[in-house]
């Protein structure tokens, strides 16, 4: 009675988390549909139906080649962090696990079924569970830092072009500026890495947030379940020490897989670039052909989509993503219809292409998450860091103390005197060493044994025995 019980509550959750899925899928068609419309409205459908008629699809192909080629790179970064526990991991199971991951963040809101479904899809690959949440801890620090870093560069070179982005209603003649939604999503960023680095290493400012700050997020309401996201907080602050404390441990694969991840954000945030080619779009930086630096600052300015983009946890970023893109490319890309034709070939390189092909290897890849998991969530992925904590922890400390015995031993072997090849005048002396020859004796013959004496008998040897 109590396994049928169950039984029925597990199937209970299955159809729940099911249809949460379905309602997800659905908001992300619905708002897509919207922005579509809105894009081909009234007589934007003439201007983007001729901007495709004389498209060159071969910028559309090259875009495509882009989008393949991000995942690619993904999918190298997954690699290297896998064989750092066995040597078995092969290339395309590190795509596949890139591509299940993206797309069960394209279906969840704020992208939080990702990291959790990549951890079971590694686990049916034969990566230890333990080992995968360690990467995609590690992973998780990696872009983060090195999506901060791409996002200060661009606002060195691009703060101008920030303070001039409006979002203009007509109507009301209302000009509203778009850079405090920037700089919020840009702050956004930064905080996640500087509150983890800042409660790993001080302990007042680790109980001042968890006690303090979540206990009166708690009492105005704006936090329902304060002890949960207490517990949440500490189990991500405590793996974010451990898996730097590995990080740290193998700085050579730290260096590559930061090169890895900024050109993925640069190949990523140059396809606005090539699709505004592809319609012909005419302005400041298209009038004078292909340019590089061109090029670079589109990939700025497409930093700043991620930003505000990330404030606002739809699945997908449906809708938000087409509409600030229209305000963030208005000045550059020309007329409406090439705007809007450019934001379409855009939109659908980048996520609609994405999800069919991502769908299908979640479907279809043999090695997928089995159906008991396949609704995942951030939760779920804090659970995992909480059950393989101690693992990871014994692990990670084994392996930094030992990097740093080597490098204390090769230290200690360095500043040893060469005794082989030591002069007894002195370091700085010019005078030979003097080496001293040994005549080799001669053999030493063994003595020959004495005959016995005639006559004489041998004494029979006598052995006394001691009782004990």
């Amino acid at each position: 009675m109590a396994n049928e019980t169950s039984s029925s509550l597990d199937t209970g959750k299955k159809k729940k988390s099911g249809l949460k899925y379905v309602i997800y899928i659905l908001i992300v068609l619905v708002a897509t549909g919207v922005s579509l419309v809105t894009s081909l409205w009234g007589d934007n459908f003439n201007q983007v139906i001729n901007a495709f008629r004389g498209a060159d699809w071969r910028w559309f192909l090259l875009m495509l080649g882009l989008v393949a080629l991000s995942y690619v790179l993904e999918a190298l970064v997954i690699l290297v962090f896998c064989r750092l526990y066995t040597r078995q991991y092969k290339f395309h199971q590190g795509l596949a696990t890139s591509l299940i991951g993206q797309f069960y963040s394209n279906v969840t809101p704020g992208a939080s079924g990702g990291q959790a479904m990549q951890v079971y899809t590694l686990k049916s690959q034969g990566i230890q569970v333990s080992n995968a949440a360690s990467i995609m801890v590690m992973s998780f620090i990696l872009y983060q830092s090195s999506l901060i870093l791409f996002d200060i560069v661009a606002f060195i070179f691009e703060w101008n072009t920030v303070l001039s982005i409006n979002v203009n209603i007509d109507q009301l003649n209302w000009h509203l500026p778009l850079w405090p939604l920037i700089v919020i999503g840009f702050l956004l960023n930064l905080s996640v890495i500087f509150l983890l680095i800042t409660m790993s290493y001080s302990h007042r400012f680790h109980n001042f947030i968890l006690h303090h700050v979540i206990g009166f997020l708690g009492k105005i309401r704006i936090l329902k379940n304060p002890d949960g996201v207490r517990e949440s907080l500490r189990v991500q602050v405590e793996n974010f020490k451990i898996e730097l404390k590995r990080l740290a441990s193998n700085i050579p694969v730290l260096i590559v897989q930061v090169v890895f991840y900024l050109m993925i954000l640069f190949v990523r945030f140059s396809v606005p670039y090539f699709s505004a080619y592809a319609v012909h779009a005419t302005g400041p930086i298209f009038d004078e052909g292909y340019s590089f630096v061109n090029m670079l600052h589109v990939c700025f300015r497409t930093s700043f989509h991620q930003m505000v983009t990330g404030l606002i946890p739809l699945p997908g970023s449906a809708g938000v993503s087409e509409l600030f893109y229209s305000y963030l490319f208005a000045d550059w890309f020309g007329g409406i219809g090439v705007l809007n034709s450019s934001q379409i070939l855009w939109r659908t390189a980048t996520f609609h292409v994405v999800l069919l092909v991502t769908g299908f290897v979640s479907a279809f890849y043999r090695s997928r998450p089995k159906e008991s998991i396949h609704y995942a969530n951030r939760k779920t992925f804090v659970t995992l860091q909480l059950e393989t904590f101690d693992e990871r922890k014994r692990s990670a400390d084994t392996l930094f103390e030992t990097r740093q015995l080597s490098r204390k031993d090769i230290q200690r072997r360095m500043m040893e005197p060469n005794r082989f090849n030591s002069n007894p005048y002195g370091e700085d002396s010019t005078e030979p060493m003097r080496v001293e020859r040994v005549k080799p004796s001669k053999p030493v013959k063994p003595p020959k044994p004495k005959k016995p004496k005639k006559g004489k008998k041998e004494k029979e040897a006598s052995w006394e025995v001691w009782d004990i």
